[in-house]
């Protein structure tokens, strides 16, 4: 009991200040993004809306970057492709050649496109992008371990390499930015990486927002710390401490318009038309997780309580045997 109250509150506690692997705030961006490319000019996460309606007026990308079954690398953001093919596969279950000849519909989300569009592959979609303009970088949102190593070798080999000023990298998941520091750093690559915020069950946003845990313990290769504007405008406080300690702040979910609203170091913003629902990016934020906090201290704090007690009892035992 001693033991796991110690060690409870030791995670709870000792990350809380915890800093990035290298100090960011006021030394980094401010850089601005756009999600998924340009979905005002095509459809997300194609060429046409990242490098045509994107890179080709002088803006940065964000793109999502996934691995099929045979390795092959492109852009999508759903781990399911229905949302915008119609096809109800995994998307990593599909072939390299399954995926690029599955037509991207006109009709996503409730705009209606012009025409139909179709899966990138990653590769010529960076040389398009990085060749467009020397100013212009790429934000990179990898959704599992497998597009680690293929997407870092495909950066390397491109001109978007040096662009550490604007080439950046990101995911929600700590094993992935653990493997995309080891990456990085054998590749003499010296790109940032943000986390976002995140949650577990019954730990929610506001929990590792608190404690660090995600970020500075499991995951100590991000220097971003990366948030939905609700989160952001409800958690200031919290945030705030972050950039006292090192941090950069990156925030998404916001319009072009709103960027003057919010002082971070990278804005992710959504160029949507009208008519555009924007399956998942409408958030809202309500978190009580920091009752888990304070109920997870009380079960410490008994837990030493308990361990001290048969301590106690055990040495009084023996103090009473008899010789």
């Amino acid at each position: 009991f001693l033991a796991l109250g110690i060690t409870l509150l030791t995670l709870l506690f000792t990350f809380q200040g915890g800093k990035p692997i290298k100090p960011c705030a006021g030394q980094w961006g401010p850089v601005v993004y756009y999600h998924r490319g340009n979905v005002s000019y095509a459809q997300e996460n194609t060429f046409n809306a990242v490098v045509n309606g994107t890179a080709f007026n002088g803006n940065n990308p964000e793109v999502d970057v996934t691995v099929l079954n045979d390795g092959g690398v492109v852009l999508f953001h759903d781990g399911n492709m229905k949302r915008v093919t119609g096809k109800d596969v995994g998307i990593e279950n599909q072939s390299t050649e399954e995926a690029l000849s599955t037509p991207i519909l006109d009709l996503v989300d409730g705009y209606q496109y012009p025409s139909y569009n179709y899966v990138p592959e990653l590769e010529p979609v960076v040389d398009a992008v990085c060749n467009a303009d020397g100013n212009i970088g790429i934000n990179f949102d990898l959704k599992s371990k497998e597009a680690v190593e293929k997407a870092v070798s495909i950066v390397k080999n491109s001109t978007c390499s040096d662009r550490t000023e604007n080439t950046m990298w990101q995911s929600a998941y700590p094993g992935i930015v653990t493997k995309l520091k080891n990456e990085l750093k054998n590749n003499v690559m010296d790109h940032r990486i943000a986390m976002f915020s995140g949650e577990i069950r019954f730990l929610g946003v506001k929990f590792f927002l608190k404690t660090r845990l995600l970020h500075a313990f499991f995951s100590s290769g991000a220097s971003i710390l990366a948030v939905h504007k609700a989160v952001y405008d409800a958690e200031k406080d919290l945030i705030q401490a972050w950039v006292d300690d090192g941090w950069c702040t990156e925030i998404w979910g916001i319009t072009e318009d709103e960027i003057p609203n919010y002082d971070v170091d990278v804005y992710v913003v959504d160029d949507m038309p009208d008519g555009l629902e924007a399956e998942g990016r409408v958030t809202t934020y309500e978190d009580n997780s920091l009752g888990s906090y304070h109920g997870l201290i009380a079960v410490g704090v008994v837990c030493i309580v308990i361990g001290l007690a048969l301590y106690v009892n055990v040495f009084r035992m023996k103090r009473r045997r008899p010789e």
